[in-house]
This record gives C-alpha cells, structure tokens and sequence, in this order.
C-alpha cells in the first residue's frame, strides 16, 4: 500500500485546490529510459484504464500493474520545496 505522509497530504491537498480540482490523484507508471528503469509520478483527475486504484484519506493513486508490488510501502512526502516518492528499498524520486 502506498500512503501519503502528513506533509505530503497536505502539500497535495494545497495543489489541488489551487488547481480548482476536486477529482485530482496521483498517478504512478513504471517508466523505462536511458538511465535505467524509474516511475513516472504525475497529477491527474484522468488516469489510464489500465491502472489499479489504492486511496489514501481520500485521496486516489493509481498504479499500473508494473507498479502495485514494487511500491507496497512507498510514501509520498513533500520537503517543503517539492513532492518525493520514498521507498524504503529504492532511491528517492522527486516529482511534480
């Protein structure tokens, strides 16, 4: 399960409404590119069909099936300069 620290909810609760939307998520793909393998962390109201849907507090996260074992455990904190996928097994992604 992926879960939001208390910085992080509230930081993503201040961006969607600012935004002005409601329906707002977060939406996590497993990405390949020239570095290696990562995730793609984004904001969206319109996730992809093919996603598993988790909520935290009201908040959904999507995760694509590449996802969903990878990231039990993960934590989406904000420092207070930007957002950050943490995992407890894997290098730190800063998103958003």
């Amino acid at each position: 399960m992926i879960r939001f620290s208390e910085a992080g909810l509230q930081a993503f609760k201040e961006e969607r409404a600012r935004l002005g939307k409601p329906d707002l998520g977060v939406q996590i793909a497993f990405a390949y590119g020239c570095g290696g393998a990562g995730f793609r962390v984004t904001f969206t109201d319109d996730p992809t069909a093919h996603h598993a849907v988790q909520e935290d507090r009201g908040v959904p996260i999507w995760l694509d099936s590449q996802c969903v074992a990878g990231l039990d455990g993960a934590v989406i904190d904000h420092d207070g300069t930007g957002f950050l996928l943490r995992h407890p097994d894997a290098a730190i992604v800063e998103f958003c």
